[in-house]
Formats: C-alpha cells, structure tokens, sequence
C-alpha cells in the first residue's frame, strides 16, 4: 500500500474510532450528569481540572518530542521509545504521587480531596498510554490505538452506569475513569511492544537528549493548560460546585468537538516535519494551505450551529437541570473553532522545530489569562471564564499563524474559507427556523443544509476531494 493510501485509510480509521469513542464519551458523560447532578458534576470537573495540572507537567512535550523523533531516521526508534518511554513512568509516579497531598492544601469539600487520590491513578495510567500515540502514528496502525481508546470508554461507561444504577456517587465514577484508563494502556502496551522495541531504559545521553527536544514544548504546553484549565480551578475556589457543574459539562461537549484537529494534526505531524527536515518548504507550505481548507470546512459550521442549538443540546445530554450551560457552550464554541486553527500553527511549530520561539507568546498569553480570569470570575462567573477562553484562544491562534507564515513567507488563500463561513451563517439561520424541531432533527438539517451549500458555493468539489487525499498525504 503507497504512503498516501496508508495515511488516507489511517485517517478514516482514526476518525471512526474516534467518533465511536466520542460517542461513548458523550453517552458516559450524559449518564454521569444526570446521575450526579449540578453539584456532583461540578466536584467531577474540579477533580479532573485539577489533576490535568499534574498531567501536563507529567507530559512535558514528550508526546510531541516522541513523534517527531521516531519520524527522524536518523534516530533509533526502538532506543528512542524505550527511553521516553522510561522518562514518562517516572515523572508519572512522582508528580500524581504528589497530587493527593497538594490537594489536601486547597479549601476543597473532604469528597473532591478523596477524588483526587483516587483519580491520580486513572492520570497515571492515562499519561503512560498517550506516550505510545507516536508509535502507531509513524506506523499507520492507528486502527491498534483506536481499538484500546474504544475498550477503555467502553469499560468507563460500564462502570459508570453501574455507579448510576446503583446511586454510589462521585467515587465509584472516579474508580471507573481508573478501571477504563487501565485497560487502554494495557491493550496500547501490548501492541507497541509488537511495532517497536519497548523496554526500560536509562540511557542517560538519550535522555538529555529527549529533554533537550521537549521542554520547551513540555512549557509551551503548560502555560498553554493554564489558560485552558485555569478558569475550571479559579472557579472551583470562588464558586458554587453547581455553576462549576455547568461550565463543565459545557466544557466537556467542547472537548468532544476539538479532539478532531488534534486526530488530524497528530496524523499530519509526522509529514510536515519530514517535509521541513528535508529542505522541501513548497510541499510544506501546499499541505498547510491544504489542512488549513479542511480545518476551516469543519470548524466554521461547528461554531455557527452550535450557538444557535447550544441550549436545547445540553438539555438533551443533561437533562434540564444543565439547560443553562448551553450559554457557556455557546461562548465556548467560538473558542473552540479557535482550537482549529491554533492546533493547525502549534503542531507547524513542532514540525518547523520553532518550539523555543513560542515559548514567549505562550507566557504571555498565560499571564493575560490568569489576570483576566481573576478579573471576569468573580465579577461575572463561568460567563466570564468563557469570555476569556475565547480571547485566550483567539490570541495564541493568531501569535501561531504570524510565527509559521511569517517564516514560510506565505499566506494560505481565503476562497474556502469565505465560503464555508457563508454556508455556515445561512445553516444556522435554517437550523433557528426549524427551532420547534427535536434538536438531533435540527443538527441533522442544519448538516444537510451546509453540505449543499459548500457544493453550491464551489467550497467542495470532486477536485477538492482528490486534491486534499493526494496532497495532504502523499
């Protein structure tokens, strides 16, 4: 099979698999707010944010760091695994064996503190398996980790079920995202362990090396979570555990919709920087411009069609009782078709090897996050919090775009782009009309209606088709 057909087929793969384990997720979660209510969700989400904290310092850019350099061949990819691998082990056991006793430093309810011991577990195992996503990446067997991403959320949903059924409350929940996280590591392990060498090692000139290439991704991505986290942890403290409840489950929906250019850039990763590393800055720039069109495709109709069903959506995940979160999901959504973008620039960072150069603009946004946050949250709530995501997001989408295309000396065309927020507009105005419709109806309409019009409106054609496989790919 040629490298363009692997990476088609990977990409259809990953994308069913993960719109099965999105589904599950979306499912487990609506079984979890309507289980533990506006309360007990809030005590989930403060759990979680929480904890994400430790992950991210766990993670420290190795993910990123192991994908692109096991697409080097230049470097020993077993050799290479083995000792991130190693690395990620032990920075997971020291710092979520650290999160139990920090949070017995913060004024949460003794039930969120007991969450976050359990939780540190599900983390734990949870950061471990993330670090195998390059290996499957480089060998187009993603079929293998969206296979471990479906039996972990399907074990989770069981457990969780099982916890609503049985009216047992947050714990047993939290012991399930343990149970779930668990079995996905063990079925990604064993199939690595089958494309590469995996095995402990500690070889220290390697891992100078590996964190010589990941910190500063590794603080990138940290100020990077505490815009994108750091509204869920200020409003846990100053806050009801129901407005917390709220915001989060409209986070939760905005989590499902953004995995998909993480899907389509963890893919494109690998290809951008063989393409940069070879000296080949055409092929670069055509397949930007390329992902650029199919990002703005999607994310233009997700923001659109969201704001207009945001209310009746979590009111039918939920149920009533999270109806006003579709406020906060409404503002989100605007951030998260800023997601789009901002992913599409930092993973050209990554590929370009520009990671030190961005650290700046990640500090800076960070730090006019965090000051707008205690600003806007307690004078505003989780609409506030929202507002800011959305500025947070727009800006770091922006700081990325300037860095790659200044440096490429190239400017991605707007045609599909215009088109597609055309389209877009006049979708939602038909999924508005239709409001006195079932919301699944209305989505379903409002799809209908903006695949006709990106035909109509020349977006999408059968070249554009052809042209996005064999480009974005090959």
């Amino acid at each position: 099979m040629s490298q363009a057909r692997a990476v088609a087929s990977n990409t259809i793969v990953q994308i069913a698999g993960r719109f099965a384990g999105n589904l599950l997720g979306v499912v487990t979660i609506a079984v979890m707010m309507r289980s533990l209510g506006t309360d007990g969700f809030g005590a989930y989400t403060t759990t979680v944010s929480f904890l994400q904290f430790f992950g991210i310092l766990v993670d420290f850019g190795l993910t990123l760091t192991m994908a692109r350099m096991i697409s080097d061949d230049s470097h020993n990819e077993g050799r290479v695994a083995s000792n991130v691998l190693t690395l990620r082990l032990f920075s997971a056991m020291v710092f979520f064996g650290l999160a139990p006793i920090v949070g017995l430093l913060f004024p949460y309810p003794p039930l969120v503190k007991t969450a976050i011991a359990v939780g540190a577990l599900s983390f734990f195992t949870m950061t471990v398996s993330q670090v195998l996503t390059g290996i499957f990446q480089k060998h187009l067997a993603t079929s293998r980790s969206a296979l471990a991403d479906t039996c972990g959320r399907v074990t989770l949903l069981a457990g969780v079920v099982f916890a609503s059924v049985t009216g047992a409350g947050l714990l047993p929940v939290i012991a399930s995202l343990v149970a779930g996280n668990a079995v996905q590591f063990g079925i990604s392990f064993y199939y690595a362990r089958k494309l590469t060498k995996l095995e402990l090692a500690f070889d220290m000139a390697m891992w100078r090396t590996i964190i010589k290439e990941s910190w500063p991704i590794g603080l990138s991505i940290a100020f990077n979570l505490v815009y994108l986290k750091g509204d869920v942890v200020i409003l846990s403290l100053l806050r009801p555990q129901a407005e917390v409840g709220l915001y989060g489950a409209a986070y939760k929906v905005l989590d499902v919709i953004t995995v998909i250019p993480t899907i389509f850039m963890g893919l494109m990763l690998p290809i951008l920087a063989r393409a940069w590393a070879a000296g080949n800055h055409e092929e670069f720039r055509r397949k930007l411009s390329k992902a650029f069109d199919a990002l703005s495709l999607i994310a233009l109709p997700l923001a659109f069609g969201t704001f207009v069903v945001a209310r009746d959506l979590m009111s039918f995940v939920g149920g009533g009782r999270f109806a006003n979160s579709g406020l906060y999901l409404g503002i989100l959504m605007i951030a998260g078709a800023a997601v789009f973008w901002s992913a599409l620039f930092g993973y050209s960072v990554v590929a370009m090897g520009m990671q030190k150069k961005m650290i700046g603009a990640y500090a800076v946004d960070a730090a006019l996050s965090l000051a707008l946050y205690a600003y806007a949250i307690p004078r505003y709530g989780a609409t506030g919090a929202a507002w800011v995501t959305v500025f947070s997001e727009c800006f770091i989408a922006l700081i990325t775009a300037a860095a790659v295309l200044s440096t490429l000396r190239h400017m991605p065309k707007l045609g599909v782009f215009m088109k597609a927020a055309a389209a877009s507009a006049l979708m939602a105005v038909s999924v508005w009309l239709a409001a006195p419709l079932n919301v699944l109806v209305r989505v379903a309409i409002g799809g209908g209606v903006y695949v006709a019009l990106v035909i109509a409106f020349g977006a999408v054609t059968k070249e554009t088709l052809a042209s996005f496989k064999k480009t974005a790919v090959q």
